[in-house]
């Protein structure tokens, strides 16, 4: 009985620690919106090349849906643990047109990933 109940502990503790709080919710619409601080709205990829940045914290996953492959970092990874205002290098092959780029954060369903979290690369 104990063990469950420590079990139990230690999973809740681990949800609730990367659980986003409404504060970082807010920040996430508003830089949608393109009301957020310094960094401004991204304008979306160029090539299916760029950056992505999300202003909540934690595993976020992504898929394009409609056909394609979706990689970031160099490393190629669909699924990345995301620090709060970071760019993350991103690549779309193969994309059909009118494919979808969405993603996934904990306790959300899939969603598109709207232009203004993509920037294009740099110069």
């Amino acid at each position: 009985m104990k063990k469950t109940a420590l079990l139990l502990t230690l999973l809740l503790a681990n949800v609730l620690a990367h659980a986003a709080s409404s504060a970082e919710w807010k920040a996430q619409e508003a830089h949608q919106q393109g009301s957020c601080g310094s960094l401004g709205p991204g304008t979306g990829l160029e090539g299916g090349k760029g950056w992505v940045v999300s202003m909540l914290p934690g595993k976020h996953e992504f898929r394009v849906r409609g056909g394609g492959a979706v990689y970031l970092t160099t490393a190629r990874q669909t699924v990345v643990d995301f620090d709060v205002g970071r760019p993350y290098y991103i690549v779309i092959e193969g994309a059909a047109p009118g494919a979808v780029l969405e993603w996934k954060m904990l306790g959300r369903d899939w969603q598109p990933v709207a232009k203004t979290f993509l920037y294009p690369p740099s110069p």
